[in-house]
């Protein structure tokens, strides 16, 4: 039997519930994206906001750091803002400080400073940490650490006031700069400077040569006429960061102040040798010290230290020294007191002597600052002899040694044949070097010597001679912590410079 079959039919209302139930799905969808569209406009509008907002406090923090360097460029010594100092660890907060935006004169923001002073080991460095926010977001904070410092005269490997000549056989690290002319025929690591274009190199005649010049072949080319020259070779041979040339004047005359300082301060807190005042009530001179005024006394000639590794030294008047010879002193000692005095090295690090010094030893842990002038201070003629080993134990910065010398800093006649100095050495008014002793004067020829740290001689440094005599290999290497971390209360030059920046 056949059945009829036959298709469903909607009903009109029923059709129309149908598509509103899709019109409704639709709509939520539509409206779900959209919502979350708009929440996710808003959420990122939000996040650049507040990323405009912490960008802005950034600036107002960075203010506050460029602030207080042109506060040190103005004095070195401001650690406080003019306000009452605050103890560490954190030393601030100084302010807020109102930020004030430079087109419209308004407050926008504030800022806070901490200011870390340098420890008192020589460092230079002070650490500036400036928090800034602004006047409508007082809840986003931005925070910037710095650490600035002074370049110390301890920043060059050698530092001269005269024509100078590095002979073939010397190996430099760190920087060379002379306020006068360079011939270097040695090989240099690091970047040598002059303060002059062109100067007639003294050791020969002929044209005017370059500010820093090399006889090694080939050689140097004359200079163009140019300001700076613009035929200068690159001789990477011997020149292994470059020359450079004229260059500023380092004024060896601003280390008088200096020395006046440094008299203050051996006077105040740290240790002041004064020979011929001994056994009289002088406040100047150590209370227990030996009488050395007349001639043929116990230190007549001057002192010998010799530094200890337990932040001590031990002291012995110098009574004779070693007859000339081609007549040049010996500036090594032939009879000295037996007995030493034992000092502890002042908490400040400042040693003073009004007469000549032999030093050496080693030190562990220890800074100190150690210098040499005789009566006048200003034109006096005390000198610094280095005839035996002068060392650190820690050389990652922890040990300084400064010597400074009224006149010259020498190696002796019989200093060691091969002998090492660890140290920062100034010789103000003479120079760094080694007398010449011909042939027929005993220890005429030297192996090596080895300087680690830095020179400043106002003439012209050496220690060997063209005629083959003093030593025949010297190595001077550079000690980089010393740039910003030199001997205490060492000359500096130059103003506070940024040495890292961190931003939080």
């Amino acid at each position: 039997m056949n059945k009829n079959k036959t298709n469903p039919v909607l009903a009109p209302r029923e059709k129309a519930g149908t598509m509103l139930i899709t019109v409704l799905v639709a709509t939520g969808l539509f409206m779900a994206l959209t919502l979350g569209t708009v929440s996710l406009a808003l959420l990122q509008y939000k996040l650049n906001q507040n990323k405009i907002l912490r960008a802005q406090a950034l600036y107002v923090a960075e203010a506050g750091v460029n602030y207080y360097r042109w506060v040190l460029y103005h004095d070195k010594n401001e650690y406080c803002n003019k306000e009452a100092c605050q103890p560490g660890p954190d030393y601030g907060p100084y302010g807020p400080y109102e930020y004030q935006d430079s087109a419209s004169g308004a407050v926008t923001g504030y800022y806070e400073l901490y200011i870390t002073p340098p420890p008192q080991n020589g460092s230079t460095i002070v650490k500036i940490k400036s928090v800034g926010w602004l006047s409508s977001a007082p809840s986003i904070k931005r925070t910037i650490e710095v650490r600035c410092g002074i370049s110390a005269w301890s920043t060059y490997s050698t530092l001269a006031n005269d024509n100078m000549r590095f002979g073939a056989g010397t190996e430099v690290w760190g920087p060379i700069h002379s306020n006068k002319g360079i011939r270097f025929d040695g090989f240099a690591h690091h970047l040598i400077t002059s303060s002059l274009l062109s100067y007639d190199d003294p050791d020969h005649s002929g044209a005017n040569e370059f500010g820093v010049h090399t006889h090694l072949p080939p050689l140097d080319p004359l200079p163009d006429g140019n300001n700076p020259p613009q035929n200068v070779p690159e001789r990477s041979d011997v020149f292994a960061a470059g020359r450079s040339f004229p260059s500023n004047i380092v004024s060896f005359d601003l280390l008088d102040n200096h020395i006046n300082i440094f008299y203050q301060l051996a006077s105040s807190s740290g240790l002041l040798f004064d020979g011929a005042a001994a056994g009289a009530a002088d406040p100047d001179s150590v209370p227990d010290y030996w009488g050395c005024a007349a001639p043929g006394g116990a230190c007549d000639e001057g002192f010998h230290i010799t530094l200890r590794s337990d932040n001590r030294f031990d002291i012995r008047g110098v009574s004779q020294v070693y007859p000339d010879c081609s007549g040049n002193k010996s500036n090594s000692i032939l009879s000295q007191e037996a007995a030493a005095r034992t000092y502890d090295i002042p908490a400040n690090g400042i040693i003073f002597l009004k007469n000549t010094l032999w030093i050496d030893g080693q030190i562990n842990n220890s800074r100190a600052t150690i210098l040499a002038f005789a009566e006048p201070i200003v034109g006096g003629e005390a000198d610094i002899n280095l005839n035996n080993d002068l060392l650190y134990t820690d050389y990652e910065g922890a040990d300084a040694i400064g010597l400074i010398a009224q006149r010259d800093v020498n190696a002796g006649q019989y200093s060691a044949d091969i002998i090492r100095v660890d140290a920062a050495i100034i010789a103000k008014t003479g120079r760094i070097g080694r007398n010449y002793y011909g042939s027929a004067c005993a220890n005429y020829i030297r192996s090596t010597i080895t300087i680690y740290g830095s020179l400043a001689t106002s003439q012209r440094y050496g220690f060997a001679y063209t005629d083959g005599t003093g030593y025949q290999i010297r190595n001077l290497i550079y000690d980089n912590h010393l740039t910003f971390s030199p001997p205490p209360h060492y000359p500096s030059t130059g103003e506070y410079t940024f040495i890292s920046w961190d931003e939080k």
